[in-house]
This record gives C-alpha cells, structure tokens and sequence, in this order.
C-alpha cells in the first residue's frame, strides 16, 4: 500500500469512529485533548503540512493552535475541511512527508481507539508503515550519539538499529513500538518491555516526542 492509501483508510476509520462517539471524551494520550479536538487537529494540521507551516512544533504550540483555532466547530466542519485538505495534500504522499503523515495519522486513531475503548487495528500494514520514519529517525539520533547498536524483532522481521555489533536486543510488537517511540509510553513501562540487556542506553532515543511522566495502559 502507498502512503496516500494508508493514510486515507486511517482517515476513514477515524471518520467511522467519531461519528459514533461522544466527541468529548477525554484522550489519555493527548492531555487537554478530546476526540473532536484530536480529529480538528488532524484536520488542521493536514492544511499545516501543505502550507509548509511548522512554528511551534518543538514546543506544542503547532496542535495546540489547531485545536485552539477550531473549537466550537462541529465534527461535520471538521471532516468537510479534512477531505477539502486531504485534496490539497495530495502530492506530499510521495515526498519525504509522506511517511510523516502516516504516522501521525495512525498514531492519533490509537490515541482515540484508547479513548473510546474501541481497541483495533493493532496488527496491520498501517501500524508497520507508521513505524517507517520513527525508526529511521531512532537509528539516526543513535548513530549520532555514539549509542551501541540495538537489536530490534518484530513479528514481521528483524532489524539493527545504529552501528556495529547490537550490544542489546529489543523483542517487542509493531504496536508497543510504535506506541513507545510516539510518546505514549512511560519511561517506567518502556523500561518493562522485552530487553535483553540493559535499556538504559536507548530509553532517551526511543522518546522522539518527550517522555510521558504518567503510564498509558492499552
């Protein structure tokens, strides 16, 4: 499947999910955040990525503004401006954000699966295509740092994070990775996961989007 594919069916079962729910429900994962405001901030944040707007992402402000910026909005507005950016869009599924945007995408409908109790879609083309650009970015700050070499094994595969020989192996599901290295993972449970070795080294990598202080049980 190509990004834009991934992308549009998350997009759709988000659709499917908000239509059904109570769009105030609090997201655990998204502190602040409700539903709605998780699906306004998928809508604005599209139009973001097309309009190259990226002031604020290092500090939070960039999805607090969109949020912020959409309040009050119905969800009808909210998927009516979604589809009309979704359109805008189309040419970034094949540029370096492409893959960005999938695990953006992907990562915010676990955020509001969890929400809403609705868990799903765990094991899929998408929670692996999600992992793309997250563990490129891994391997690079490791490599960067001079950390030792990670052994990571999924269900679909192996693979060897930084350089030279793994001093350490990380056994664990596309899932818990995903969730680990978009931020929804404590310190204390990525602590407990299947290492061989000590993990240490790694935990400071693995929190591409800072570290969460409270636990997220999925």
């Amino acid at each position: 499947m190509s990004n834009a594919d991934v992308y549009d069916a998350a997009r759709q079962r988000i659709t499917e999910l908000a239509r059904n729910a109570d769009l105030n429900t609090a997201v655990g994962a998204c502190p602040g955040w409700t539903v709605g405001d998780v699906v306004a901030h998928l809508a604005g944040g599209l139009a973001d990525f097309t309009e190259r707007r990226f002031d604020g992402v290092d500090t939070g402000e960039w999805g607090e503004r969109q949020v912020r910026e959409r309040r009050g909005r119905s969800l009808d507005d909210s998927l009516t401006e979604w589809a009309l950016n979704r359109q805008a869009a189309d040419g970034l599924f094949d540029s370096p954000m492409g893959p960005i945007l999938v695990t953006e995408i992907v990562s915010h409908e676990q955020d509001i699966r969890t929400a809403l109790g609705r868990p799903g879609e765990r094991d899929n083309v998408a929670v692996r295509s999600a992992l793309t650009r997250p563990l490129q970015e891994v391997d690079k700050r490791m490599r960067s740092d001079g950390l030792p070499a990670l052994r990571v094994e999924l269900e679909h595969g192996t693979r060897v994070l930084g350089e030279g020989e793994p001093a350490g192996t990380l056994r664990v599901s596309s899932f818990e990775l995903l969730r680990t290295i978009a931020g929804r993972r404590s310190l204390d449970q990525m602590r407990t996961l299947a290492w061989d070795g000590d993990p240490e080294p790694w935990l400071g990598v693995f929190s591409l989007f800072g570290e969460r202080r409270q636990a997220l049980v999925e």
